[in-house]
């Protein structure tokens, strides 16, 4: 099969038609542009906003900044292999077209809207889509994104690490390894959800190898699959617990992992590696044990992240403090009262920085 690289579109996308249960409406692809960037809604937009709830909104708003500066000739090869056909086949469920070009349309727009200045978010795949106009159920999109980011467990059981068996997390992965081939980075991120909403904003020569819903378990399940591509990471950063707070996995299971962690990064051609304090959420997101972990669970992740680091002689990164108050992220900081939102993110990405020498 031909490389998807070299593949411009005959048409673009002008317009995005939604069908959301019994709504729909149609919205020029300009106007999502206009409200993603001066959040200032048009009239047709406007009436696709006001059938959604507030949290709904929130997340159609968060969505639009979501840009991954990826690599080209990486994503490339993903989306032909077995599992990125899949995935594609599986997305093409939620877009209506009359042919059966559907999941060759997706990936020219995937790849496309990777080269644009501004990398793929939702804004440069819909520009990228190769159809002057656009069809998207979503709920259907709503069920499947659902349906990828989990595994076999039930619904009603409690929140575990499906990393490597969730659909999401094993193409996000495999990206990764395809990625990292042979390179040598200045800076390694590994976190959860919290630094994979960074993208690779921390600067050329580094790299954000962040994973939504990561733990230890997962952390060293990546380290062993990125080992044989014979990356390289002058300085790492780990910033995991929260995860490993919220699965209730035991303090000596939890230190034991984040040890063969660190030595795993030490054969990465590591000179420093600094760890993160596992994030707070709100006291209020803390009652909730779908959403987060007890904030006092969370102390304990951190006190043991102390002890590792000074057994194994690396630091504990400062400079997150104005995100909390007694412990608890403020609310001016998050969405939901879990996740950073674009001012927390901020202040994520300044204390990065600054170990980075950036």
């Amino acid at each position: 099969m031909h490389s998807g690289i070299g593949l411009l579109p005959s048409l673009a996308a002008e317009k995005v038609t939604v069908r959301y249960g019994l709504f729909e409406q149609s919205i020029p692809v300009a106007d999502i542009r206009n409200y993603a960037e001066t959040q200032k809604a048009s009239s047709d937009l406007q009436s696709f906003l006001d059938y959604l709830s507030t949290e709904e909104k929130q997340k159609f708003q968060d969505a639009l900044q979501v840009k991954m500066s990826l690599d080209i000739v990486a994503l490339d090869k993903l989306v032909n292999t077995g599992m990125g056909k899949q995935i594609l086949s599986f997305a093409s469920q939620a877009i209506a077209r009359r042919d059966q070009a559907s999941i060759q349309a997706l990936r020219s727009a995937m790849i496309i809207g990777a080269r644009s200045p501004e990398g793929l978010g939702l804004v440069s795949f819909l520009e990228a889509y190769p159809s002057n106009q656009l069809v998207v159920d979503v709920s259907k999109i709503s069920k499947l994104v659902g349906m990828a980011n989990s595994s076999s467990n039930s619904a009603d059981a409690p929140p575990k690490d499906n990393v490597s068996s969730s659909p999401l997390g094993k193409i996000a992965l495999q990206y990764q390894t395809l990625a990292a081939q042979n390179k040598q980075f200045s800076g390694c991120l590994f976190g959860d959800s919290t630094s994979a909403a960074l993208g690779n904003t921390l600067g050329s020569g580094t790299f954000n190898f962040g994973l939504n819903g990561l733990s230890t378990i997962s952390l060293l399940e990546q380290l062993k699959s990125l080992i044989p591509t014979k990356v390289k990471c002058e300085k790492a950063i780990i910033a995991v617990g929260g995860n490993d707070a919220l699965y209730g996995i035991s303090d000596e299971l939890f230190s034991k992992n984040l040890q063969e962690a660190i030595a795993l990064v030490r054969t990465m051609g590591n000179k420093e590696i600094f760890l993160i304090p596992a994030f707070y959420s709100t006291v209020a997101a803390s009652s909730d044990p779908t959403v987060a972990a007890p904030l006092s669970r969370v102390e304990q992740i951190n006190a043991l992240i102390n002890q590792v680091a000074e057994i194994e002689k690396v630091p504990v990164a400062a400079g997150l403090a104005p995100l909390y108050e007694n412990n608890a992220l403020k609310g001016s900081f998050t969405s939901n009262g879990e996740h950073l939102n674009a001012e927390g993110l901020k202040i994520y990405r300044q204390a990065l920085l600054q170990i980075l020498g950036k």
